[in-house]
């Protein structure tokens, strides 16, 4: 988490400069300087196991992306991934002893983890630099995917972290800690302050008017609760038959191959986070669009 801070540090001019105002400024970095940012925390993010080879790839694509479109752009999702590295790192042996057997992938994030959770922030960057108009609505629904995402992932991270009775949504039975489409007290008190959190960190970055936070925040919280829904009703279930206990994975943590148990087959929590992001973008794009001009 520090390493990251630094990395970031290293990289931003110093206030009071001229380059500092440029850092601030709506017009960002060309896109030589905004890959090699990007590179340096996505390898610093490699070193640290925050992100896997591919997840690192990924990282280094969606972030000289949302550079492009601007430093706000960039800012925002740095602060994003430290924000979403602090929730993963906060109990990690707890959790990892909680969720052990339940979960099919760990803390390191792969590719399609990465493009779940920021890929519609990095096509809202890129819709962004095509326009011309960093700081138009489209900010806000690429806001609203970024921060739902953020939510959906400290909801999970602080909900198996302190406790509590995880309950399935789909049955309201009591469900293995770690459980997609599960809530409890402190993981629903943890999506809605991270939502408000990430959306407040957009407003001060300038991403975000300040007058319409509430469609990033309302929409983020949303998008989170799809993305719960989602995962309890129609993301794949299975079964272990040796340990005879329900998990994501397709290969048990005991070396035995897991049997569907239902849903569909093959939908995963990775494409259920993209929905969650899907979900958030579309309900701003909506609100915004309804709004009088």
């Amino acid at each position: 988490m520090a390493q990251h801070f630094l990395a970031f540090a290293l990289i931003a001019p110093v206030p009071g400069t001229a380059v500092a105002s440029t850092w601030w400024s709506a017009s960002g970095p060309s896109t030589l300087p905004a890959l090699g940012i990007t590179l340096v925390v996505a390898v610093v993010a490699w070193h640290n196991r925050s992100l896997g080879t591919s997840g690192a790839i990924a990282a280094t694509v969606v972030g000289t992306l949302s550079l492009r479109a601007g430093w706000p752009w960039g800012g925002f999702l740095m602060v994003w991934f430290a924000w979403a590295t602090l929730g993963s790192r906060l109990g990690r042996a707890r959790k990892d002893a909680r969720t052990a057997g339940v979960v099919e992938k760990g803390a390191q994030r792969d590719a399609s983890q990465v493009m779940a959770n920021g890929g519609i922030f990095a096509l809202a960057a890129a819709v962004a630099s095509a326009s011309g108009d960093p700081a138009s609505d489209t900010a806000l629904w690429g806001a609203a995917a970024l921060s739902a995402a953020g939510a959906d992932t400290m909801a999970t991270e602080i909900g198996t972290w302190v406790g509590g009775t995880p309950r399935s949504v789909r049955t309201w039975s009591t469900v293995p800690t770690g459980t997609s489409g599960a809530v409890s007290v402190a993981g629903s008190a943890a999506m809605v302050g991270s939502a408000l959190v990430l959306t407040a960190f957009a407003v001060a970055f300038g991403l975000v008017p300040v007058a319409r936070w509430w469609i990033v925040a309302g929409a983020a919280v949303f998008g989170a609760l799809v993305d719960t829904a989602v995962g309890a009703l129609v993301q794949e279930r299975r079964w272990c038959p040796l340990c005879d206990t329900a998990t994501e994975q397709r290969r048990h943590t005991c070396g035995t191959f897991t049997r569907h148990r239902g849903g569909w087959r093959r939908l995963g929590n990775d494409a259920v986070n993209l929905v969650c992001t899907a979900a958030a973008a579309m309900l701003a794009w909506l609100i915004v669009q309804a709004m009088p001009a």
